[in-house]
């Protein structure tokens, strides 16, 4: 790909993130977090929220020390060239299998909401049409289209102030009943819905205005949290714990619920406005995987790569068969990306003790 189509602007990041981060995940976390611990999901967003808001800082002081370099040749330096470049196998394979699963979460909410008939091979097919087009021309494209992530969470925080008046606020209390264990036992819904973030370790190298990268990074993960809390309280108040264990969308039920005066199915249209949000959390992963693929690799910018990748991704997509599956597979997922996490932060530990490659006087 073109350096030039690869650039993008540290406003242009924080869209990205938001929308990898606010997708698929969102639409069940509601459910995970009753089941976890039951109606303090808020709190547990919360902790672990600011907890992420550290580790982001953490990695963009680690790709500071370095001059204009990513994690793939980050490691390198610190690591050596062989096990250094087995680490950066590592990565693109866990951003690699992240695309297969949010791909087949995002058929399978099409699937159950939708189109019911439809395989789940040609939603795959159709699903990954856009995002080809959009990875063709580089990755500045897809973070500008990413910014649309904006206009469905304010369709979404218009849905929670319409259904505000059949909220239940006792349904939230007593405050911090699940304690400590509760938000131990929260740990995974809350991890795999802020993952997202750690893609700034591959893409770091192309902002253009790296001295906001941290504000905007950050900025991008408080939007998150404060969109989640938000879902956490509205869903919780107006179904009630016991309710939403069972639910499997909480977001979709919430549009079913509601009955709009003159439109009638009020979740189709919601659904229709959350295609695009649930598309970029895949839309992302594939997008950096590519990229990856494309830098250690040194290819051209030629259309049977990309037709390739594509195919493999739709074949390995197709895996997981049931919802109990995806659920299996996504939490593989949440491990892969903590790992990950800590990694990163191993990594800027380890810059003290190993030198090579960082800039004097940092």
């Amino acid at each position: 790909m073109d350096s030039r189509q690869n650039q993008i602007t540290s406003g242009q990041l924080m869209g990205f993130i938001v929308s990898i981060q606010i997708g698929t995940g969102a639409l069940s976390l509601s459910a995970y977090l009753a089941r976890t611990c039951g109606h303090d999901g808020w709190i547990s967003i919360l902790v672990y929220g600011i907890l992420v808001i550290a580790v982001i800082s953490i990695i963009i002081r680690l790709l500071n020390r370095y001059n204009n370099k990513s994690i793939y040749e980050i490691n390198k330096f610190l690591y050596g060239k062989y096990l250094g470049g087995v680490l950066n196998l590592l990565i693109v394979l866990y951003l690699w299998y992240s695309t297969c699963v949010n791909l087949r979460s995002y058929t399978n909410v099409i699937h159950v909401h939708l189109l019911r008939s439809t395989p789940t091979f040609i939603l795959c097919v159709f699903s990954l049409i856009p995002t080809c087009y959009l990875v063709w021309y580089g990755l500045k494209y897809v973070a500008r289209f990413s910014l649309t992530i904006y206009l469905s969470l304010s369709f979404s925080c218009l849905l929670f102030f319409l259904v505000f008046k059949d909220l239940r606020f006792n349904f939230l209390l007593p405050i911090g009943q699940s304690g400590i264990e509760g938000i131990k036992a929260s740990f995974s819904p809350c991890v795999f819905a802020f993952l997202g973030y750690e893609v700034i370790s591959v893409i770091y190298p192309e902002i253009t205005n790296k001295k906001k990268a941290m504000k905007y990074a950050i900025g991008s993960n408080i939007i998150t949290i404060i969109f989640c809390i938000l879902l956490l309280l509205v869903t919780t108040s107006f179904f009630g714990e016991e309710m939403l264990k069972k639910t499997l969308y909480p977001l979709i039920s919430l549009a079913r619920s509601y009955r709009a005066p003159i439109i009638e199915r009020m979740d189709i249209l919601f659904i229709a406005m959350w295609l695009p949000v649930m598309a970029m959390t895949t839309r992302g992963y594939f997008c950096i995987t590519y990229y990856s693929i494309n830098k250690l690799l040194n290819l051209n910018k030629k259309a049977r790569y990309l037709f390739v990748f594509t195919a493999l991704t739709i074949l390995l997509s197709d895996v997981p068969k049931s919802i109990s599956s995806i659920e299996k597979y996504s939490n593989i997922m949440m491990i892969s990306g903590a790992l990950f996490s800590a990694f990163l932060v191993i990594c800027y530990l380890f810059s003290f003790i190993r030198k090579k490659g960082v800039k004097p006087h940092v």
